[in-house]
């Protein structure tokens, strides 16, 4: 299954908050790894603060591109899930 673009952008926002923008700036690419503890809680903050259809930062942004152009997610992704009704 195929993420949709609000779960790249969710994914790349919480990569970001972890480093892996610094680490595209430098390289140009994504870290081997990204840890992922932790991480339920950063992407349910994340989208408590900014909702599920979020706009990139820079940063967010050079981690999406990342992502797009070698299609690689070495620390998971975000799935969002329906709730009952939507």
């Amino acid at each position: 299954m195929e993420l949709t673009e609000q779960e790249l952008k969710l994914t790349a926002a919480l990569y970001a908050k972890r480093g892996a923008a610094d680490h595209v700036k430098r390289t140009g690419k994504l870290p081997q790894s990204i840890g992922t503890g932790g991480m339920h809680i950063g992407m349910r903050l994340l989208i408590e603060e900014r909702g599920r259809d979020i706009i990139l930062t820079a940063q967010e942004q050079l981690v999406y591109d990342a992502i797009k152009r070698k299609r690689r997610l070495p620390g998971g992704a975000v799935r969002l899930v329906a709730k009952d009704g939507e």
